[in-house]
């Protein structure tokens, strides 16, 4: 399971308050705000779905939503992935893909949002 944003900087925070020096100001507490923002940006670049089809094709054969660009815009659809070495939908070749997440793994993922619209009574 993924980590979620909140214990990533949890860990964060921690592992830095660790190993910063109490005493930075100016440009060297700068320095370290934008450290600690790389590390979040490599953080959720890591928490992507989707998977490039440079790292790797789907190991199995069925449904997947893929990403590929058609005429400047970038475009998701369906495919049934029958084991080709290449991902093409129509003309143009897929960027990325992702399996199709099934009911309980998009429920999971949206908890948070339904208890709060559960507590505002909307």
């Amino acid at each position: 399971m993924k980590q979620t944003l909140k214990e990533a900087a949890r860990e964060n925070i921690l592992f830095n308050h660790r190993t910063a020096d109490r005493t930075l100001s100016g440009k060297n507490l700068a320095q370290f705000g934008e450290i600690n923002f790389i590390q979040g940006a490599e953080w959720h670049a890591k928490q992507s779905p989707w998977i490039s089809v440079e790292e790797r094709l789907p190991d199995y054969e069925g449904k997947v939503l893929v990403l590929y660009e058609y005429e400047g815009e970038m475009q998701i659809q369906e495919l049934f992935y029958i084991g080709e070495k290449i991902m093409v939908f129509g003309s143009s070749e897929v960027l990325a893909w992702m399996p199709i997440p099934s009911f309980d793994e998009i429920l999971e993922a949206n908890r948070d949002v339904l208890e709060r619209i559960k507590e505002k009574g909307d």
